[in-house]
C-alpha cells in the first residue's frame, strides 16, 4: 500500500469508528464494521477521484496557476520614440509603439534567468509583459517565460491585452491604465508599480 493509500485507508477506518462509536462499537459485529469501513472508504476514494480530475494534469497547466515574474529582472519597459523598433504614434492618445523584435539570444537569456530548459520552451509564451498593443518594447526588461494555460496562464493574460488593446484604441482608456491593469492581472499589490512606471 503506497503512502497515500496508507492515510486514506487511515482516515476511512477513523470515520468508521466514528460511525459505529459508543454503544453502537460495542454491539457491532465484524460484519458491521466491514459494511461500516467500505461505505466510508468508497466515499473516499469517491472524493479523492473528483479531486484528482479537478487538478491539472500536465506541467504547464500546474505552472500556469497565476504565475509572476521575477520584477527585479523582468520590470516592464515602454517604447519610446528613439527605440530603435519604434515604428510610430498609435491611438488617440499618440503612444509610442514598437514593432517585436525578439531573438534567440534574448528568448536564451531570459530563460536562463528563469532556469527554464531549451527542451521545455514549447510550455511557455515568450510573453512582453507590457504588451506591444499597449506600449511596451521587445527589451530583455520586458521578456519573461510565461506558462502556457488558461485562464491564469499566456491565454488568460492575452484575452485581458486584446480588450485594453481595443479600449486604447476607442480612446476609452489611457495608457496608464491599461498598464496598471497588466500590473494587477498577476496581483494588485503589483499594481502600484505599474503606476509609477506608466507615468515616467
Amino acid at each position: 500500500m503506497t503512502k497515500t493509500n496508507t492515510g486514506r485507508g487511515r482516515a476511512a477506518l477513523a470515520a468508521a469508528a466514528l460511525l459505529l462509536s459508543g454503544a453502537a462499537l460495542a454491539q457491532s459485529t465484524d460484519a458491521d464494521f466491514a459494511a461500516a469501513f467500505g461505505k466510508v472508504s468508497a466515499q473516499a476514494e469517491q472524493a479523492s477521484a473528483a479531486q484528482r480530475q479537478a487538478q491539472p494534469s500536465s506541467i504547464p497547466e500546474l505552472l500556469a496557476a497565476r504565475a509572476q515574474p521575477d520584477f527585479s529582472f523582468t520590470p516592464g519597459h515602454l517604447c519610446t520614440a528613439s527605440d530603435p523598433n519604434f515604428d510610430g504614434f498609435r491611438y488617440p492618445e499618440q503612444i509610442a509603439h514598437c514593432r517585436r523584435n525578439v531573438t534567440e539570444q534574448m528568448k536564451a537569456t531570459v530563460a536562463a534567468h528563469y532556469g527554464i530548459a531549451r527542451s521545455d520552451w514549447g510550455n511557455y509564451e515568450f510573453d512582453h509583459l507590457i504588451p506591444l498593443a499597449i506600449g511596451g518594447d521587445s527589451s530583455i526588461d520586458n521578456l519573461w517565460p510565461q506558462p502556457h494555460g488558461n485562464p491564469d496562464g499566456s491565454q488568460g493574460k492575452d484575452r485581458l491585452e486584446d480588450q485594453l488593446y481595443h479600449e486604447m484604441d476607442a480612446g476609452s482608456i489611457t495608457q496608464a491604465a491599461a498598464v496598471q491593469q497588466i500590473y494587477a492581472w498577476f496581483n494588485p499589490a503589483a499594481a502600484a508599480s505599474g503606476g509609477a512606471l506608466a507615468a515616467r
